[in-house]
């Protein structure tokens, strides 16, 4: 051995930067947890497997109720508008009814007084008779050539 000493190296920290001071706080937590994790019982660690698996199936249980009820809200609406709907149909179609279009034209002196003809009853089983045609209309080709 040496009574001459070589002098130590001194070295100047390195400056800290965000992601090496983030890296240096979380590896000592994520350490930590690690150990405790695996120096936990058998029992421990399988309760809480059960126990977050039972909060992520009751989360979406909870999810797909509420997704159930909001389509129920919808379809009663769709029903709703629907009888709507028909109830306005229903109420045009009486308007436009022929015989509220004639009652309306006979009002308003736009067609001759109705009358009412009755038709002689025949048996299903008699032929009936060509009609017979009143006026004249002229004769035009439906198709062209």
């Amino acid at each position: 051995m040496s009574v001459v000493a070589l002098p130590r190296r001194f070295e100047a920290p390195e400056p800290r930067t965000a992601a090496r001071g983030r890296h240096e706080t979380i590896a000592p937590r994520r350490a930590a947890v690690r150990a405790r994790w695996t120096h936990a019982s058998a029992v421990r660690r399988s309760v809480v497997v059960v126990a977050v698996a039972l909060a992520i199936s009751l989360s979406g249980s909870m999810l797909v109720a509420n997704r159930q009820v909001q389509i129920h809200q919808l379809q009663s609406q769709l029903l709703q508008l629907q009888s709507d709907y028909a109830q306005q149909v229903g109420t045009f179609t009486n308007m436009a009814a022929p015989g509220q279009i004639a009652a309306q034209a006979g009002v308003l002196h736009l067609v001759d007084p109705v009358s009412v003809t009755q038709v002689p009853s025949t048996s299903l089983d008699a032929p009936l008779p060509l009609p017979k045609f009143i006026g004249s209309a002229p004769v035009t080709s439906r198709t062209r050539r």
